[in-house]
């Protein structure tokens, strides 16, 4: 569940506990009790048995719980992901699962591809090294150059059934500063809806300032 989820469903329980807490103080008050008598009663086991109250009528059916926003952890269909983790790495798992599943496969990340393919069992020839070195025999995009790899990315899924991997985003930002690299992900977000694609985009929010961060979320189809 992501921080925005959980001050969501937080701060609803937080307010009906409120209106009800309110609604029970006018009742009595209504009815002629005083500050003392208010105050013994909040100090008793009215609260409790209130709390034991609403547990049976949740467990009933009888209380919306607000469980209508997406649940966070697997993916929920075709688009692009932002996955919240200190380091890549279950960003290249769930990239494994969806090439199990036939889809194409394009990885590019900070990690060198043959530490991706020992580790993770991803193809080699599938990653791009985010490097500003070259070496003979690996794919390597500069980090720079946000248009190449725009493209490159582009082209990947214009054949749809595609998934698409980009881990190493704070060092794009460090490269590029943060608003460019947001409309890099706004573009290729389009182009997975577009193309009936996967994008997974891996991040750790405790590198973003939190405003960049929840632009990013909000760029994309669900975060994870």
């Amino acid at each position: 569940m992501t921080k925005d989820e959980a001050k969501k469903f937080f701060l609803k329980g937080y307010e009906r506990g409120l209106r009800d807490m309110i609604a029970e103080v006018l009742r009595l008050t209504s009815r002629g009790y005083g500050a003392t008598e208010l105050s013994v009663v909040l100090r008793s086991k009215a609260v409790e048995k209130n709390v034991e109250a609403m547990e049976r009528r949740i467990e009933g059916g009888d209380v919306d719980l607000g469980m209508a926003a997406p649940t966070l952890g697997a993916l929920r269909g075709r688009g692009s992901y932002l996955l919240r983790e200190a380091r890549g790495e279950r960003v290249f798992q769930m990239l494994q699962e969806l090439t199990g599943k036939g889809a194409r496969p394009l990885c590019i990340s900070r990690t060198h591809p043959r530490d991706l393919a020992a580790s993770f069992g991803l193809d080699a020839g599938s990653c791009v090294w985010l490097s500003r070195q070259q070496e003979k025999g690996v794919s390597c995009a500069s980090p720079t150059d946000l248009v190449g790899l725009t493209t490159s990315i582009h082209r990947h899924l214009e054949p749809k059934n595609a998934a698409v991997v980009v881990e190493g985003l704070e060092y794009l930002v460090t490269q590029n500063g943060f608003p460019a690299v947001l409309r890099f992900v706004q573009t290729i977000h389009e182009k997975a809806v577009l193309k009936d694609s996967y994008v997974l985009v891996s991040a750790n929010p405790e590198a973003f300032k939190d405003a960049d961060y929840h632009q990013l979320a909000q760029a994309v189809t669900a975060e994870l």
